[in-house]
């Protein structure tokens, strides 16, 4: 009795089982899509941070590159000491 109900609802329980099975995978591929797109997202606002902190930091190195030639520029000239003259007692 089970096999002709089994033979009667087999081929619609295996295109509704299909179905399920081919539902949860599109799921898991959507997940996998969008959890890949968010990925690319954080590593584009990632590197964008990172270029605008080196621009930052060469600019700010640059300018004391800048301040530290002007300062040598406008420097005194250094002075030379005169050496002591040492008178030979022998």
């Amino acid at each position: 009795m089970s096999d002709s109900n089994s033979s009667r609802n087999g081929p619609r329980d295996r295109e509704g089982l299909r179905t399920r099975a081919a539902a949860f995978f599109k799921e898991k591929v959507d997940r996998n899509v969008a959890t890949y797109q968010q990925m690319e997202t954080d590593r584009l606002l990632s590197d964008t941070k990172i270029a605008k902190l080196r621009a930052l930091r060469l600019a700010k190195e640059e300018a004391e590159r800048e301040e530290a030639r002007i300062a040598a520029a406008n420097a005194p000239a250094p002075v030379k000491k005169k050496r002591p003259v040492v008178i030979n007692t022998n």
